[in-house]
């Protein structure tokens, strides 16, 4: 529950302390005419009228965002579109819609970066890290908080600089209570100096957050007073009803439930007259758990189902499963084990289908430095491995040449023998036996060779995947590095270990990628794994793990697969094949195009087909597509870079299954990939 805590925490950030839209004047008074600045006031009014629709009126708001793209387009200024675009992100900001904001937001980060702009920049680069933040995005988020920290000390900021280290200290809230505190009170001292006590209440329940979970509930609940006490200066209802709710959970650790009811009724009031469904959902859940501790289960069940229902609607897997989990508590209190080891059951599905949903939280802050030793010992012992698969190959190859060798002097033999044989009977004998021998040789050779040919393939794939999975990683090392040496006089010895954590994190990534590789490299020579399953659902879930790829383009992807379609395989080779061809779509189709994927049975064959309306393949490229080639790799539509290794990968695993995989492709009109899969595999392991 605390997890939920800190993330609807981060929502009481007030909007106009980091600086909400503001009618920039972006026009030189020196050479621009009266036109342009009219143009850019009338921008300035579609823009003021856009952001005064709710989100149930959103359509209203999306025509008066798209007369003033329109209108910046026209201008042909940068700067204007820019400005458009980051006052539509904060729009989706601010209504929670954050994928929308954040391929929002990275349209106008293209020319803020470029630009002198460093206001807009470090407020886009705040607004970016929260919208990665409440996506658990965690790493990203922390690169974009640290971004906008440095833009804000340049510009003397220290309200910005407050709500940076806010960001950070809640990001390490679950993590470390003691460098969350040390971010969090440095965040506090400058709202306190500067009487801004919409941060000062946030800072205030931020560190009663850190407070209460490291079971100092009583000092917890004096900090929650102080962010209560604040608000009388600066009315925020949103903050008094998180307040309500904490200082409720606290009084349920101390056993006081009836105390915790009120606490809950006041957050609960609040909630309703603002109509924020999220915040209902938490506070039925605790108001669920205070009446199971006070022993009433009927009332309890009751108000679970309500957080249940909340919960849904705002697709909050998380609180769905911990009320599906209080439920079964209840039910196995009251006797009731059969229905209670049913919602047990639901309970681990909706928390697996949570954990997929979330993209996990790839930040490891606190790791010691032991830790990135041992990731360079594992990298150099994968190295060494390698180098001994190398060493192996090239005596079998030496002992093919042998091989080879020994066939030509049998050969002599056999020609020496024939000349020197007087009876032809007997001639004709040997050279018969000499030559079976020899075929059989032959073949053996043959076989050998094949063997070591897919060997020296496999090897190949290995350092290829390697250099590309490994850039990443490698380049965040570089970045930060440069980062540390550039500026070893602005930060603190504090600032400097999340620099190290961080630089951690990406060896740790990198190791995770070679044993990520090494494992795909030994599943070459395992058994099929096959089972039944529903292409469908499989396909449905790798959309999942490729939904901010296309969010970003603004791709719809239609899966067009029947539901009742089955078929007895390999799931992992299956999924990978699929998450290659959609992914390769996406890249290759134009923002706002359309990707479809199909099915059907051919035969004793299921015939799976992904479509899209992209750029298309050249015919003489065709041909090609399925060799590995670094040279044959393209940049996407948005310049996405890639090895054009999927494919290769892809042709390899739908062979293993025993099918054939197939394309068809227009310029500039899009392309057709297809594999067959048997229905049923029984293709001998």
């Amino acid at each position: 529950m605390k997890r939920t805590l800190w993330i609807i925490l981060l929502l009481v950030i007030p909007h106009f302390a980091i600086g909400q839209y503001i009618k920039a004047k972006t026009y030189s008074e020196v050479t621009i005419d009266e036109e342009f600045i009219k143009d850019t006031l009338t921008i300035d009014a579609y823009l003021t009228k856009a952001v005064q629709y709710s989100f149930s009126k959103d359509k209203y708001a999306q025509l008066f965002f798209k007369k003033a793209i329109e209108k910046a387009t026209i201008l042909a200024s940068q700067e204007q579109i820019a400005k458009v675009f980051l006052v539509k992100g904060i729009y989706y900001w601010k209504n929670y819609e954050y994928f929308e904001a954040i391929k929002t937001f990275n349209k106008a980060l293209i020319f803020y970066e470029n630009s002198k702009d460093s206001k807009n920049l470090s407020k886009l680069n705040y607004y970016l890290a929260e919208s990665y933040y409440y996506v658990y995005s965690e790493d990203i988020a922390f690169k974009y908080f640290l971004r906008a920290l440095n833009s804000y000390k340049k510009d003397n900021n220290d309200i910005g600089v407050a709500f940076c280290y806010n960001g950070i200290g809640t990001i390490y809230g679950n993590k470390n209570n003691k460098v969350a505190l040390g971010y969090l009170n440095k965040a506090l001292a400058i709202f306190l100096k500067y009487k801004n006590y919409k941060g000062i209440s946030s800072s205030y329940i931020n560190i009663a957050n850190v407070t209460a979970d490291n079971n100092e509930i009583e000092k917890g609940i004096e900090l929650y007073n102080k962010s209560i006490a604040s608000l009388k200066y600066k009315q925020d209802e949103y903050n008094l009803a998180i307040n309500y709710n904490n200082l409720g959970d606290c009084y349920i650790h101390l056993k006081d439930y009836n105390r915790a009811l009120l606490f809950f009724e006041k957050s609960l009031a609040i909630s309703e007259k603002m109509d924020v469904k999220i915040l209902h959902a938490l506070i039925y859940l605790n108001i669920a758990e205070a009446k199971f501790k006070q022993g009433f289960y009927n009332e309890a069940i009751t108000f679970s189902n309500k957080s249940i229902n909340y919960a849904k609607i705002h697709g909050d897997m998380e609180i769905q499963a911990l009320n599906v989990l209080a439920l079964s508590n209840i039910y196995e209190k009251t006797g009731k084990h059969a229905k209670a080891l049913q919602l047990k059951n639901e309970y681990i599905v909706i928390n697996e289908r949570s954990f997929r949903n979330i993209d996990q939280k790839k930040i490891q802050l606190f790791q010691s430095l032991n830790e990135l030793e041992n990731s360079q010992f594992e990298i150099n012992k994968l190295k060494l491995k390698n180098e001994s698969v190398y060493s192996k190959l090239q005596t079998r190859r030496n002992i093919t040449y042998l091989l080879i060798f020994i066939t030509l002097v049998l050969i002599s033999l056999i020609i020496f023998l024939f000349y020197q044989q007087k009876e032809k009977n007997k001639i004709y004998a040997l050279l018969k036996t000499k030559s079976d021998q020899i075929n059989t040789l032959k073949d053996d050779v043959q076989v050998q060779n094949d063997y070591l040919s897919d060997l020296n393939n496999t090897k190949n794939k290995l350092f290829k995947i390697i250099a590309h999975d490994l850039k990443n990683p490698l380049s965040s090392i570089e970045a930060f590095t440069d980062m540390m040496l550039q500026n070893d006089d602005e930060y603190d010895e504090e600032e400097h270990v999340i620099f190290l954590n961080v630089i951690k994190e990406s060896a740790t990534k990198a190791s995770e990628i070679l044993n990520d590789v090494l494992v795909w490299a030994i599943d070459q020579e395992k058994p099929l794994k096959n089972k039944k399953l529903s292409l469908y659902k499989l396909i449905n879930e790798e959309l999942k793990l490729l939904e901010i790829q296309a969010l970003q383009k603004e791709i719809s992807i239609e899966n067009q697969v029947a539901s009742d379609l089955n078929v007895v395989t390999d799931k992992n080779k299956v999924a990978t094949i699929i998450r290659n061809l959609i992914s390769n779509a996406i890249k290759f189709s134009f923002v706002k195009g359309g990707i479809t994927i199909q099915a059907e049975v051919v035969g004793k064959f299921v015939k799976i087909t992904v479509n899209d309306n992209g750029i298309g393949i050249a015919t003489a490229d065709l041909d090609n597509l399925f060799i590995v080639d670094y040279k044959k790799s393209k940049l996407g539509t948005s310049h996405e870079e890639g090895t054009g290794l999927g494919l290769v990968l892809c042709k390899d695993f739908v062979e293993k299954l025993g099918g054939r995989i197939t394309v068809s492709s227009k310029p500039d009109h899009g392309s057709s990939f297809s594999f067959t899969i048997p229905i049923t595999n029984t293709i001998p392991d």
